[in-house]
């Protein structure tokens, strides 16, 4: 069974809006986790979760760097190996690899950039990349 993510085909002449359908930011945001492995997911989110245990506050900011360059490496590696044998997937292993770029920006790009500056994070700016990269997403072929 393949994992990669193909997203469905909605009528073009009919967008969301008029079929009575709403997309929101959660909605964004489920789409750009959805090209990312839940495995990958549960395992940052943990990992990040006990980034704020460790005592050193210099050792924080160095692990927390460590667990994003996990979650960013393991992502086109752990979709190659679960791929379904004979199917496109450069496109999807390169998209997916972005996503991730994106949703971890959106959900922990905050504590992940002060450790760089306390005000280098902007949630509208975050805001308008996950619904940006969630358009352009949609017109990135995946059968490739």
């Amino acid at each position: 069974m393949g994992r990669l993510y193909y997203e469905k085909h909605h009528e073009p002449t009919k967008p969301k809006t008029f079929a009575g359908e709403e997309q929101g930011f959660n909605e964004y945001l489920d789409k750009v986790a959805r090209l990312i492995p839940s495995e990958i997911i549960a395992g940052y989110l943990t990992m990040i979760g006990f980034v704020g245990s460790v005592k050193d506050i210099q050792a924080q900011s160095i692990i927390i760097w460590i667990v994003f360059a996990i979650g960013l490496i393991l992502t086109p590696i752990y979709l190659n190996k679960v791929a379904e044998a004979g199917k496109p997937k450069r496109n999807h292993l390169l998209l997916s690899t972005v996503a991730f770029l994106v949703w971890a920006y959106v959900t922990t790009g905050k504590q992940l950039l002060e450790t760089i500056s306390p005000n280098l994070f902007d949630q509208a700016v975050a805001s308008i990349i996950l619904v940006a990269f969630s358009l352009i997403s949609a017109i990135i072929p995946l059968n490739k």
